[in-house]
């Protein structure tokens, strides 16, 4: 459940919702009502595209009902306008002109934005039993292609499912989704938004009705009238493709008084809507935090030939395809205006480069670039350097787990040390870049936060003998559902009778335990690591003569 769950909801007011005139700048260019906020997706940036329900208030963090009952629920968001049909009836009250807060995402480079995406939703079934994905909280569906990505994401994953509102109508994106829909009835669950009330459709009221039926016998979203608290207690969207839902109009009135407040003393309106063409850097209220003290020296700039840096492979990513693409991008479109200086250190060895590797090995390849400014920072030891790159990384990058512990590795942070000493020990690896299923290697383990876990709750001899098993066992990958439940089977006690080498045997015979163990949890109504715990020790049970219990 979320907490901003519990904060005042806006008062309901759809007659006094802000709608943008036809000649506005935002309507005729077809975008966002604040373009600052639009990022364009690349390698780097931004650090996540899925955003917990948890932060929103009509949304929750996990379903509390329903056939997705316990799926983690996660928000993405497009441009919207940009993204949405031009005969959208809401495209000038779209209550997205109140979220100035909110970050869009562009989708740029399509194969970049698809590749991050995918690993974003690999990595959190890792520490869910399933996933139920908001599309889209602002925007719609730009393009067939991108479609054609969320079918192949259900294809994959059935523990993914997806809810949501589209205005798409007699368009190939609308036969798109209509195909995905009928691929997929019960996991893509996007209603169509009309003006007229119907079946599996969505439509906005601008009155507030008196009961729980629109004057068309709509549903009126129970989270809107405090029937329920939000979308995670009421599942009506996703549950009752039958009926119509009816939204009652929202938007800019709605906005957070306190935030209102803020933005109106330091973010004043912006030329277009009535306000100055600049504004200045003005601070923020602080409510209540305590600023950290400063106790490092103040950085300082040199330029120096950028192909005299130095970078330090024991915690710095390794180049791959994406870093050489993303690279000659830098070369191609190289302009001063968008150079971020790289953050160095200098030693006796020359200039290492904490952060900003690629935009140094752009420099340094463009042939009217001859020197560039550093920012030098004081980090002397390759523990404190490596200590820094997780910090200039963590929650900039979109930097995977992997990363990061190969990090902290490198800057001897103990449990990660001890972590890495114990999987080596047994024939384990952990990438240093998110793979994919298709091509991991026997061994390879993609649940480092559940290797954490494990390591803390168990211990080092207990999680050794874990990933022990799964690699005599062939996994590939070894995924959090792999050691949860081998780690069942080797720590409770209703299983003590499981033999180590049936084990194994029983992991060898199923490479497919993984996607067999959703499937099986689905139809047991249990979690899909206590399921594949039971699909072993029933073929252990089978490999030993003993009767399954």
């Amino acid at each position: 459940m979320s907490a901003r769950r519990f904060t005042e909801k806006p008062d309901l007011n759809p007659q006094a919702v802000m709608s943008l005139r036809a000649d506005h700048p935002a309507m005729v260019g077809n975008r966002t009502l604040f373009p600052s906020t639009v990022v364009t997706v690349t390698e780097a940036e931004p650090a996540r595209l899925l955003i917990s329900g948890d932060n929103n208030r009509k949304i929750g963090k996990t379903v509390e009902k329903g056939r997705f009952k316990g799926y983690g629920i996660f928000m993405l968001s497009l441009e919207e306008r940009a993204t949405c049909p031009t005969e959208c009836s809401a495209r000038a009250y779209c209550y997205g002109n109140g979220m100035q807060m909110a970050r869009r995402h562009r989708i740029g480079d399509s194969d970049v934005f698809f590749d991050r995406l995918g690993f974003e939703i690999a990595e959190l079934l890792d520490d869910h039993d399933g996933l139920l994905i908001r599309l889209h909280v602002l925007g719609d569906f730009p393009s067939a292609e991108y479609v054609a990505f969320w079918k192949d994401v259900l294809d994959e994953h059935p523990n993914v499912a997806c809810f949501g509102y589209t205005h798409r109508k007699g368009d190939e994106i609308a036969d798109a989704i209509q195909a995905v829909k009928d691929a997929h009835p019960e996991r893509f669950r996007i209603r169509w938004s009309t003006d007229v009330a119907m079946a599996d459709g969505a439509v906005v009221l601008d009155r507030v009705p008196r009961g729980k039926r629109g004057p068309s016998n709509e549903i009126v979203c129970p989270s809107q009238t405090d029937a329920t608290a939000c979308c995670a207690t009421c599942a009506l969207c996703w549950e009752a493709p039958r009926e119509c839902i009816a939204f009652i109009k929202h938007g800019r009135t709605s906005i957070d008084v306190e935030t209102a407040n803020i933005m109106r003393d330091v973010a004043p309106p912006p030329a277009e809507a009535g306000g100055s063409e600049y504004r200045p850097i003005l601070p923020i209220p602080l409510n209540g935090l305590s600023p950290s003290a400063i106790r490092v020296a103040r950085p300082r700039f040199i330029d120096v030939d950028p192909a005299k840096l130095i970078v330090e492979t024991k915690y710095q990513r390794d180049l791959s395809a994406k870093s050489l693409n993303l690279i000659r991008r830098i070369v191609e479109k190289f302009d001063w205006t968008k150079f971020k200086p790289p953050v160095c250190v200098e030693h006796g060895d020359g200039y290492f480069v904490i952060d900003g590797q690629h935009t140094a090995i752009g420099a340094a390849s463009h042939p009217d670039v001859e020197t560039i400014p550093v920012m030098l920072v004081d980090a002397g030891s390759l523990e404190a350097r490596a200590s820094s790159f997780v910090a200039h990384n963590r929650d900039r990058v979109a930097m995977s787990p992997y990363q990061v512990f190969h990090g902290e590795v490198a800057a001897g942070e103990p449990e990660a040390v001890a972590i890495n000493d114990l999987v080596a020990a047994v024939g384990g690896t952990i990438p240093r870049h998110p793979i994919g299923k298709r091509g991991a290697k026997i061994g390879q383990i993609t649940a480092v936060k559940e290797l954490y876990s494990m390591h803390r709750a168990h211990g080092a001899d207990v999680l050794r003998d874990i990933i022990g098993i799964a690699v005599e066992g062939k996994c590939k990958p070894i995924s959090s559902m792999i050691l949860r439940a081998i780690g069942i089977l080797i720590t409770q006690p209703q299983y003590s009778d499981v033999n180590r080498d049936d084990l194994v045997t029983a992991l060898m015979a199923r490479p497919d335990i993984e996607q067999a163990a959703v499937r099986f949890g689905a139809e047991t109504n249990q979690g899909r690591h206590t399921a594949g715990a039971v699909m072993l020790y029933r073929a252990c049970s089978a490999l030993s003569g003993r009767k399954a219990a």
